[in-house]
């Protein structure tokens, strides 16, 4: 068909319809049902939607190397990285502050990670289909058995009304592979405290930070579990770092790579029965003071 040049008044229309094309694109839901998404990639567990990197170009700031991306000059990560890290271990509750600080610090762990991922079976599939834990998985998991892995993290999320797609994304990594890496880290974490039944008390996040280090390297979590304890009270300070840290070492070097682990397609497992194929050492069973979890 001919096309023929806009009027000047008309040409904000077709402007605007052709940035909309761009910016809603449908995907694909659990149920193969399309979905607009306002810009933003709707993920289930077979999400292979990071690896379409040229559709999102299109509506991504020029530079970026993937949605979200920030581009930062050495000096501003360094600026950022010291503010950021005051700021998560100040505010540990701060999951953005928190984030922050481990992506700008951890370059190195992350392409460890991604090494050993690259090195494993289970490990090159995840960066190959790249898939992502959201409000979707959440939903399926909900729907499996009694003591399933599913069930028991879809418990442990609906208590403490945790939701997936709350967890901020990662932005200042400078590689789009190792942007993956940094956002499976982020998204397993809650699936971690189920493996390895931590509570969500402030001993328990800082038993688990110290967890992931030696799972991951990532040294913003060897700074919060070293530096954080010192606004905790001193029976809980002790308890931390006399019964919890030193169960995070030995949990954390006895158990599987977790890294490479596909979470998804376990969900419907007993949780008992992957505990002992992945070597999970449960967290002790009393808090500071004696105190049942």
């Amino acid at each position: 068909s001919l096309c023929l040049v806009p009027k000047p008044r008309e040409e904000w229309r077709l402007r605007a319809r052709c940035f909309a094309s761009h910016r809603f694109k449908s995907t694909t839901t659990g149920d193969d049902e399309p979905r607009e998404t306002g810009g933003q990639t709707i993920a289930d567990d077979t999400n292979t939607a990071w690896t379409a990197h040229n559709a999102w170009t299109s509506s991504s700031p020029r530079g970026s190397l993937y949605p979200g991306h920030v581009r930062l000059t050495s000096l501003q990560k360094a600026l950022l990285a010291v503010t950021s890290g005051i700021g998560a271990i100040a505010f540990p509750e701060r999951a953005d502050l928190v984030g922050t600080a481990n992506e700008l610090s951890g370059v190195w762990a992350f392409q460890n990670m991604r090494d050993r991922m690259r090195k494993d079976s289970v490990g090159s599939e995840l960066l190959r289909r790249r898939p992502r834990i959201t409000d979707t998985t959440l939903e399926r998991a909900h729907e499996c058995a009694p003591g399933t892995l599913g069930k028991t993290w879809s418990t442990f999320m609906g208590t403490r009304k945790f939701d997936p797609n709350d967890r901020p994304a990662v932005r200042f990594v400078d590689n789009e592979e190792l942007a993956y890496v940094a956002t499976r880290a982020r998204e397993v974490h809650d699936i971690w405290h189920v493996l390895f039944d931590v509570p969500t008390t402030v001993q328990g996040e800082l038993a688990l930070k110290a967890l992931e280090f030696f799972q991951t390297g990532a040294p913003s979590s060897a700074l919060a579990a070293l530096v954080a304890p010192a606004r905790l009270p001193p029976k809980e300070r002790a308890y931390l770092f006399h019964v919890l840290y030193p169960w995070a070492r030995v949990a954390g070097n006895r158990a599987t790579d977790l890294v490479c682990l596909d979470y998804e397609s376990e969900m419907a497992t007993d949780l008992g029965e992957l505990r002992v194929k992945w070597r999970i050492e449960l967290a002790p069973g009393r808090d500071a003071g004696g105190e049942p979890k």
